[in-house]
């Protein structure tokens, strides 16, 4: 009835300090695992016309970030990749969603150096997700406070963009 993909993995990564390896290791946990959950699950949804898909993608796949060079961009893949699940498979009766949480209190994140705003916990995060999908959203996205910022960032222009993302993070 339902699939939840929720693999994440993490390595800061700026471009002076650029590893091939590392970043094939984003893609293939972050968004190539993705891929195999679907080429196992699509075909069983598509031959029951049902069945929910939901992808945990992350706020860092909205604009490239710092100290993200390896992660932003899996994560901006599953973004992408559940729109357009969801424009081919929302009509079928197929529901698809993409889960955009900010910081959650979890092994991943206890290894950041950096000032995490709006941190939650795993608990809240799960009821978080579970609202969305009782209410049928496509994008799950929490904590509000912290993720409407994030959304809003999307909408600037670069030569706003830049500035404000260092100003507010210092590098």
């Amino acid at each position: 009835d339902l699939v939840l993909y929720c693999a994440g993995y993490y390595k800061e990564m700026r471009a002076t300090e650029f590893d091939l390896k590392e970043m094939l290791m984003h893609q293939q946990v972050n968004y190539v695992g993705a891929l195999y959950v679907l080429d196992a699950v699509l075909p069983y949804f598509a031959q029951r016309k049902s069945g929910h898909i939901s992808l945990i993608s992350s706020v860092a796949g909205y604009r490239g970030l710092p100290k993200s060079l390896a992660y932003g961009p899996t994560k901006a893949a599953l973004i992408n990749l559940a729109e357009a699940l969801y424009m081919d498979l929302h009509a079928l009766g197929m529901g698809v969603s993409v889960i955009n949480p900010g910081f959650v209190a979890t092994p991943l994140t206890a290894g950041n150096d950096f000032t995490m705003p709006a941190l939650i916990t795993p608990e809240a995060a799960a009821a978080a997700i579970v609202r969305g999908w009782e209410d049928g959203e496509f994008d799950i996205h929490f904590p509000k406070r912290f993720t409407r910022w994030m959304k809003w960032l999307r909408l600037l222009p670069y030569r706003w963009y830049f500035p404000a993302v260092r100003r507010f993070t210092g590098l």
